[in-house]
């Protein structure tokens, strides 16, 4: 969809140093158990103690990450939009545990209510007092895509939408892990995080979490970066996924040389490996090429960090040294893709440009 809108702010508890002003990935942090997890905070800032010994860890990430970009925003919202491939699966977890030890009787129905997948929005119009539009989509690895859509439709609708708070998060766990891994989702071989990309042989990937939120915009005011367009794509083979690379750019008025940099959601999954090349092939060796998910791992709204990460580098022009796989030009970070791969096999597609 070619609807720009402004990203105002964004904050993110991942992986990575991403949350601390001027910390980012100092140090880069891996892992050599094929799982990240969060860099934990301090979330006493906007959680008061008794409500926090309440919470998982994905609500506490949640909400301390989505009330800091308001705040780096200096905006109320007027909506908040919101997308999760699992919402709260510990309290999930916990609530069948209980059930099954308990013979279904005398339940405490606090870890039932916070596993819903809408209790992050539910807690952030609380904390903000925000009583309009609150929408969670709940739709696997394109679920913070959709909800990226719902802002762009809901900023287009008026003059009383300005700012949309638009959020990605989830959660590891142990049990969910041991699900998955299952069904082929993890690697089999150890391996270290930061050398996922170079396992492109083999099936699988590694597990990661974080909880990514922005304030989007029709005012262009401060904005520290621009979400030209987006698309999201169902399964699609090589060349669906090449035309619509090209289909996009020609609809913003660009050529594939107009891309100073392409960010790629490669995760060293084999299966994803022809998707990767076909995409990095479209383009001459003036376009840097960078990835993401070797330091977040790999999660249903992991784009949600990488369209931080954008938005990190649009901001500061400054591309990561640890994200880089090809320098390219070395020019000016203007306009930057993300592609976007996941093990599910859908993709999407995100055009950005700076301010």
């Amino acid at each position: 969809m070619n609807r720009p809108v402004y990203i105002k702010a964004a904050s993110s508890i991942s992986p990575q140093h991403s949350y601390e002003a001027g910390m980012l990935l100092q140090p880069v942090v891996s892992s050599d158990n094929g799982r990240l997890y969060v860099v934990e905070q301090d979330y006493r800032k906007y959680i008061s103690p008794v409500a926090i010994r309440r919470m998982s860890r994905l609500l506490k990430m949640s909400i301390t990450a989505g009330m800091q970009c308001l705040s780096d925003a200096g905006v109320s919202p007027d909506a908040i939009i919101t997308g999760t491939g699992r919402g709260s699966v510990s309290d999930m977890e916990h609530f069948l545990r209980d059930m099954i030890a308990m013979k279904e009787e005398a339940l405490n129905p606090t870890y039932f209510i916070q596993s819903t997948y809408n209790s992050v929005n539910g807690w952030l119009a609380l904390q903000t007092k925000c009583t309009c539009y609150n929408q969670t989509f709940v739709h696997r690895s394109l679920s913070f895509e959709l909800a990226l859509l719902d802002a762009q439709l809901t900023l287009g609708e008026g003059e009383d939408m300005q700012n949309v708070l638009v959020g990605g998060f989830d959660e590891m766990t142990d049990y969910y892990h041991l699900v998955k891994d299952k069904i082929g989702y993890w690697k089999k071989e150890a391996l270290n995080s930061l050398d996922l990309l170079k396992h492109n042989d083999s099936g699988g990937t590694i597990g990661g979490e974080g909880a990514s939120f922005f304030v989007l915009s029709n005012d262009s005011r401060d904005a520290t970066s621009i979400l030209l367009a987006l698309e999201i794509l169902h399964k699609p083979t090589v060349t669906q996924l090449q035309n619509a690379i090209a289909k996009l750019l020609e609809s913003n008025g660009l050529e594939p040389c107009d891309i100073d940099l392409l960010l790629s959601g490669i995760n060293g999954d084999v299966a994803l490996q022809d998707s990767f090349d076909a995409a990095s092939n479209m383009f001459d060796s003036s376009t840097a090429i960078a990835a993401f998910k070797h330091l977040c791992g790999d999660y249903d709204t992991a784009s949600a960090f990488g369209l931080w990460l954008a938005n990190y580098i649009l901001s500061n022009q400054s591309i990561p040294e640890i994200t880089l796989l090809k320098q390219g030009a070395g020019r000016p970070v203007k306009k930057l893709l993300m592609v976007n791969h996941t093990i599910s096999g859908d993709a999407s597609l995100m055009l950005l440009g700076n301010c």
